[in-house]
């Protein structure tokens, strides 16, 4: 059961969290904003997928998303990343938590779990695909396998969105867009030419199509 009575009031927790203190560049590490992981979190709560789910954070980064969805209702978190050093920093963050977190040094394209698919919601903000071309279909198609719903974080690019439904449509899923909303990010890596950094993500649910849940 949530402690949290508005969207607004989990935000200003989520962006209170530990930042990445060494961000890998070709890992496209930056810590999900506040108010993005938030409204994730709440539009999956008002959906009914986490009250007593395991929710997947894949590329957890530094915990944010899945602190989110913890604090709506989620019974377990399994926090997923490639990097030793980011998932230190996602203990610290889910401290709260402490019993409820299991932390999974892993790339995710060779990630498998025993957790039924219907038990459990993908959550993650995956790479943009900026350093690596296709790292978010990558991370979508891995989702897609793992449970049968899936909240995921998109840079909105028309053609990046049509690649995304058509994806989630070949696995047997229907894709839901929940919230466009711009995310704002610090100068951090050498390629940054900006101090400040502004886009459009698109935040969008995939659910598996009933007639293919078996």
């Amino acid at each position: 059961m949530s402690v949290f009575r508005s969207l607004k009031d989990l935000a200003v927790v989520l962006e209170k969290l530990k930042d990445f203190d060494r961000p890998v560049e070709v890992l496209e590490q930056y810590r999900t904003p506040g108010g993005i992981a938030a409204t994730l979190a709440w539009e999956a709560m008002l959906r009914g997928d986490l009250e007593g789910r395991v929710v997947i954070d894949l590329g957890c980064g530094t915990g944010v998303i899945a602190y989110g969805f913890l604090a709506l209702g989620a019974r377990q978190a399994v926090c997923v990343d490639v990097d030793w050093r980011a998932l230190g920093i996602a203990r610290e963050n889910l401290r709260d938590f402490e019993g409820f977190v299991e932390l999974v040094a892993a790339d995710v394209r060779y990630l498998h779990t025993a957790i039924p698919k219907d038990a459990c919601t993908v959550a993650m903000n995956p790479p943009f695909g900026v350093k690596r071309r296709g790292a978010d279909l990558e991370f979508l198609r891995v989702a897609l396998g793992l449970c049968n719903t899936v909240y995921s974080i998109h840079k909105y690019v028309p053609r990046s969105m049509e690649l995304l439904e058509s994806t989630a449509r070949s696995y047997g899923f229907r894709a839901t867009p929940l919230a466009r909303l711009w995310m704002t990010i610090k100068q951090r890596f050498k390629h940054h030419r900006r101090r400040i950094y502004r886009f459009e993500v698109e935040l969008i649910r995939f659910v598996k199509e009933r007639s293919e849940v078996g």
